[in-house]
């Protein structure tokens, strides 16, 4: 088990402020217990009280032996404030990002070796509360929780992701968020008014439309010309302007 936890004097000697903790995050770590535990993955000082507290916080479940997960600031970040610990007591230091390897424990039998020979348990972001479709997600909407998750389980994002996202339907109360319940807010949705602008060499050619798609930033909608009535399809430029790439000039 890799555990680099400094206890020294005081935080000035890291250039923190007083009464704060330094956490140094390494480039990749390796661990052989079940729960990923920050003192074993950071060299923390500080506040001997502080940095004991900050050494218990649980970054969620560990990799399992031969496999590896991403830790980021802003999961860190999320734990501390689900233990209680005020993230702007905290100054990071070191890599971004931490890949953990998990490692086989020496002990046979031990726990961590039958989870690897059981079903897979991944950190998977839910749904905290009820969801009405179209809402847009905030970081109180949202949590993680540890699932065993029985097939392939391509979701690997953050807490952090979700926050700005709509949901598309209906999700219950502790339901998995995913692709198929979640999107980005489009630039521009469907019915808006929108102008629709051609480029033609040296000339820029514009006509109002009206989008027949929702999309957004660098996406192909449908768009109808107002004047022409005609239908064609552009690039979504900015929340109000689409791009109709055309040969030749020509009002689109």
């Amino acid at each position: 088990m890799l555990t680099l936890l400094a206890l020294l004097a005081g935080p000035a000697a890291w250039g923190a402020e007083p009464g704060t903790a330094v956490v140094i995050l390494p480039e990749s770590a390796s661990v052989q217990s079940s729960e990923l535990l920050l003192g074993e993955i950071a060299e923390i000082s500080g506040p001997p009280d502080l940095v004991e507290k900050l050494a218990q916080v649980s970054a969620g479940t560990a990799p399992q032996p031969g496999s590896s997960r991403r830790l980021t600031k802003g999961q860190i970040e999320v734990r501390l404030r689900q233990a209680g610990v005020d993230p702007k007591l905290v100054e990071f230091q070191g890599a971004a990002v931490v890949q953990v390897y998990g490692t086989a424990s020496s002990a046979a039998g031990s726990p961590a070796g039958q989870q690897a020979v059981g079903v897979p348990v991944y950190e998977v972001v839910v749904a905290s509360r009820d969801l009405k479709r179209g809402e847009v997600l905030t970081l109180d909407d949202v949590r993680l929780e540890e699932r065993e998750i029985r097939g392939a389980w391509t979701e690997g994002r953050s807490l952090e992701d979700f926050v700005g996202l709509r949901t598309t339907r209906l999700v219950a109360e502790g339901a998995p968020l995913t692709e198929l319940n979640v999107e980005a807010v489009p630039l521009i949705e469907r019915g808006d008014a929108v102008t629709l602008l051609v480029q033609a060499g040296s000339v820029t050619v514009t006509a109002p439309g009206i989008a027949r798609q929702s999309g957004g930033l660098g996406e192909m909608i449908e768009v109808e010309n107002t004047l022409s009535k005609q239908r064609v399809v552009g690039e979504v430029v900015d929340a109000h302007t689409v791009e109709v790439h055309m040969k030749g000039a020509g009002t689109p």
